[in-house]
């Protein structure tokens, strides 16, 4: 009977052979891991689902607009159709404007509501506003076409969602005197058409602007002429997992204090300030409250990018909205990401097992079945589900740890029974421990996750190339092709 040619090329038993056949079931591992990561999306988006369900119910991230002035006009406009005729029209309308200057200090009280397994930040918002405005300057130069009604002023506030406001808002003038807001429903606060103009300048938006405002304001109390003065108030409101303030002054000024560390700045201005309980900075202007958080934020005229008046049939409160200063806290989905990023890396160190595995067999002489690659594998794909299902009740870290030492001493036992050594037991326990940890630093890194998993790959590569640098993968002592055809 004829020789086998493919034989001759790689001899039965050759490691060449079997380290095809390793590369073959790292491949094929693939297929657990895509279904863990469909898993670990799956059980994301219902986190994400479930929490915006708490959330709502308090509220929802909120975003607070501070006093603004709104006063109505009367304009003639003059037209001429297509016969040459001239047409004179009234229009009305409102306009806004910004205080010179706004301050807003806010204290939140965080708790965390749950939902089964799922939870979300809620917070009760208490926030103390102070404006100063300066009316006559902000109009002047206004085209004489416009008729400011300075009678009828309100000064407006808005919210993303009135129903969490728990208090009778009230604005405080100097003079000890006070006006009650009220909800309005005569301002839009939709975008305005596609094409728009104002005297001497036309434009048109760039984009849709937020229209979920809600809106509430109470009369000025001023005569006929503008006058400046100042005004205060209180709110308070709850809410969930965000919570902004827009930039709502010329120039603003907001502080948000709250009893929680697991915060972050947010928003559309660049956070000047944050200090967390326990590592507050050297130099810094304020302190964190204990276990809590302190941020501030200081916007000029000029970053604010916003005139200091606008006719609100031209311009969309939504836009001052979108200018805010925020604190988000971590949200229930949040703590998928660290699995996902797993998963994402798991094909990676199954391969390193198996090769750390294979690597064992050339040196050591001693050999271990395809069927207990798979069974290998297959433990470390139950790993990441471990990972998944404790993650959501106990968080990542301890989660992470408990998997792991799981896996590991199963592992770590099935090498030292497989190969009949206690000490191949050992080694396993050793080797995957340090595997696993490399793995959590590698998940926490976040941003130098690609750059940390690059060097251990090709660390893992070239430690695997010099200690197989000796190896014959033909297979010892089987001939070579050259020798079989004599």
């Amino acid at each position: 009977m004829a020789a086998n040619p493919i034989s001759g090329l790689i001899p039965r038993g050759s490691l060449g052979l079997k380290l095809l056949l390793v590369c073959l079931l790292v491949l094929v591992m693939g297929v657990p891991l895509l279904i863990v990561g469909g898993l670990v999306s799956e059980r994301q988006n219902r986190a994400i689902a479930v929490t915006h369900e708490i959330g709502s119910a308090a509220g929802g991230p909120q975003t607070v607009g501070g006093p603004m002035l709104l006063v109505p006009y009367q304009r003639d406009v003059e037209s001429t159709d297509d016969q040459g005729r001239t047409q004179r029209r009234t229009e009305r309308g409102s306009y806004v404007i910004f205080p010179e200057t706004g301050t807003a200090d806010t204290t939140l009280a965080v708790s965390d509501r749950r939902l089964g397994i799922y939870r979300a930040a809620i917070y009760e918002a208490n926030t103390e506003f102070d404006a100063s405005f300066t009316p006559a300057e902000a109009v002047d130069g206004l085209d004489e076409s416009y008729r400011l009604d300075w009678s009828g002023a309100r000064i407006v506030m808005f919210v993303s969602d009135s129903r969490a406001i728990r208090n009778v808002a009230e604005l405080r003038f100097p003079d000890g005197s006070t006006a009650t807001l009220e909800p309005i429903s005569d301002l839009s606060l939709a975008a305005p058409a596609q094409d728009y103009a104002r005297p001497g300048i036309f434009s048109s938006p760039q984009a849709p602007l937020p229209t979920n405002l809600q809106a509430f304001a109470a009369p000025a109390r001023f005569g006929a002429t503008p006058q400046d003065f100042t005004v205060e108030t209180r709110l308070e409101l709850t809410g969930a997992q965000r919570f902004s303030i827009a930039a709502f002054a010329q120039d603003t000024t907001t502080t948000i204090r709250g009893d929680r560390r697991d915060v972050r700045a947010e928003g559309f201005f660049q956070n000047n300030e944050i200090v967390v309980s326990g590592a507050e900075r050297e130099g810094a202007t304020q302190t964190a409250p204990d276990g809590g958080f302190a941020a501030s934020w200081r916007v000029p005229y000029v970053a604010r990018g916003i005139e200091k008046a606008a006719d609100l049939a031209s311009f969309n409160l939504g836009q001052a909205a979108g200018r805010d200063m925020a604190v988000s806290f971590v949200a229930s989905d949040d703590i998928y990401t660290g699995v996902a990023r797993a998963v994402r890396y798991g094909i990676m160190f199954i391969g390193i097992v198996f090769l750390s595995t294979l690597i064992f067999e050339a040196v050591s002489g001693r050999k271990a079945h395809p069927a207990q690659y798979i069974l290998v594998g297959l433990a470390q794909c139950v790993f990441y589900l471990l990972l998944l299902s404790l993650t959501e009740i106990i968080g990542f870290a301890t989660a992470f740890i408990i998997a792991a030492a799981a896996t590991v001493a199963l592992l770590g036992y099935y090498a030292g029974t497989s190969f009949q050594s206690a000490q191949v037991g050992v080694r396993a326990l050793i080797g995957l421990g340090a595997l696993y940890l490399a793995m959590y630093v590698l998940m926490t890194l976040e941003d130098f996750a690609l750059l940390a998993g690059s060097v251990v790959a090709f660390a893992v590569i070239a430690a695997t190339m010099i200690a197989t640098r000796r190896i014959d993968w033909y297979g010892r002592g089987v001939p070579t092709a050259t020798a079989n055809s004599e």
